[in-house]
């Protein structure tokens, strides 16, 4: 599948990636929050859900960003290529 493809996918279901992902973590407004890409709660990370920037994360504590395939690829320790084919 496309890396495009895909992008469009989790961006279309971006709170239910974020759910699935960090599964510790709550929904605060507009974001995501949890601690780290392990998942736990807490408010270091967050993942816009909505607007320009849906599907964006950033960790705060580790300067780590990117989009939701990255934020697959740091979660589950994955290659792109397996983040992509799961």
């Amino acid at each position: 599948m496309e890396i495009t493809v895909v992008k469009q996918k989790l961006e279309g279901n971006v709170e239910a990636v974020a759910r699935y992902l960090l599964s510790g973590g709550k929904k605060q407004g507009h974001e995501w929050r949890c601690g780290s890409v392990s998942g736990e709660a807490g408010q270091s990370l967050g993942v816009h859900l909505t607007g320009e920037k849906r599907g964006v994360w950033c960790d705060f504590s580790t300067g780590e960003c990117g989009d939701l395939i990255d934020l697959w690829v740091a979660v589950r320790r994955c290659s792109l290529s397996e983040a992509i084919a799961e």
